[in-house]
């Protein structure tokens, strides 16, 4: 007879040594992939591997011993003895942990494949989550089930009344959270690109850093953290001004009258603007005559930015530049003109 409330004869099936084995094998050949094909990602990627790398062993050495201590002590001591009837406490433990550990090797093989395969981009933490959530909820339905008969589907869906009252607490959370589910299915933007998001008189600039469960986060060119919430980024407008390597084509005027040389302006122009670093040669710099009038010639210089997030601090270099090679060249700019009309 069953000394414990727990089903001892329904657990040790599940610790069994092929189950430690799989789970055993499975972080050297983690860790192996790991070392060959993941060189390059960020040191922050690196960081969050090595830091599973380092836990998982822990959880799945301490199940293989707790279901090593449970055995011997069925093994060895009469049913009658205390130490016996411990071990179904020490096998749920073990079952427990070792659910843990799975769960734990189940993430470390999500983030190999979502690093390698966005070897170029970051990988949101919502991506990963669900992932996690959804494996953990699979896991915590089998052992459920499986060993004390309790199907927590079944009991969910009867729940009508729990789930109405969760709903409705959690209105904002959940709509955050689908939001962000939404975000990743279509993809608009990746960790790394520049957005614009209009939301009625609000308007925010800056890289994305992160998507989470409940926000997306932003870093301006201030350096300012901007958090904001999935469901406010799905019910706005988004311009999405620089994205992967593919930067918007940014642009600067300069006006002269008609009696300078345009060709010298435009060798003036080039000349200045190839002193600064930081611009793309892909698209290649152009300089175009974009208006004219009775009194000047606007010529317009376009480029784009290795990094984005130096718009600012490049734009200046170009203007001081380019202004610095007009004068030194002996060119005159176009000086604003005011009419004063007499009465």
């Amino acid at each position: 007879m069953q000394s414990t409330w727990i089903p001892l004869d329904k657990i040790q099936p599940i610790l069994g040594i092929e189950g430690f084995f799989v789970a055993w094998i499975s972080i050297p050949i983690a860790f192996i992939f790991y070392i060959f094909f993941l060189k390059k990602i960020t040191e922050k990627r690196h960081y969050n591997l090595r830091t599973r790398f380092k836990e998982v062993p822990w959880f799945l050495l301490i199940s293989t011993v707790l279901t090593l201590i449970q055995y011997y002590l069925i093994d060895n001591f009469p049913k009658e003895l205390l130490l016996y009837r411990a071990a179904s406490y020490i096998a749920l433990i073990a079952l427990l942990v070792g659910a843990m550990a799975i769960i734990k090797i189940a993430q470390i093989y999500i983030y190999l494949y979502l690093f390698f395969s966005n070897m170029s981009h970051g990988v949101p933490k919502l991506l990963a989550n669900m992932f996690t959530f959804i494996f953990s909820l699979i896991i915590a339905n089998m052992m459920a089930s499986s060993v004390f008969e309790i199907h927590l589907s079944a009991l969910l869906a009867t729940s009508a009344v729990f789930s109405l009252v969760m709903g409705l607490a959690l209105q904002d959370t959940l709509g955050n959270l689908f939001a962000g589910v939404s975000l990743q299915i279509e993809s608009p933007f990746k960790i790394g690109d520049w957005i614009e998001v209009h939301s009625g008189d609000e308007k925010w600039l800056g890289q994305v850093q992160e998507i989470t469960w409940r926000a997306t986060f932003l870093i301006s060119f201030a350096d300012e953290l901007i958090m904001i919430p999935n469901r406010t980024i799905s019910q706005s407008q988004i311009i999405i001004i620089s994205q992967g390597n593919k930067n918007i084509r940014l642009n600067q005027v300069f006006r002269f009258p008609y009696s300078e040389s345009i060709e010298k302006a435009k060798n003036a122009i080039r000349e200045g603007i190839s002193e600064v670093e930081g611009i793309m040669t892909d698209p290649p710099i152009r300089i175009l005559i974009i208006e004219t009038n009775e009194s000047w010639v606007a010529i317009k210089v376009f480029y784009s930015l290795v990094d984005f997030s130096t718009r600012y601090r490049i734009g200046d270099q170009i203007i001081t530049k380019i202004l610095t090679s007009i004068q030194r060249n002996g060119i005159k700019m176009q000086s604003p003109r005011v009419e004063l009309i007499k009465e």
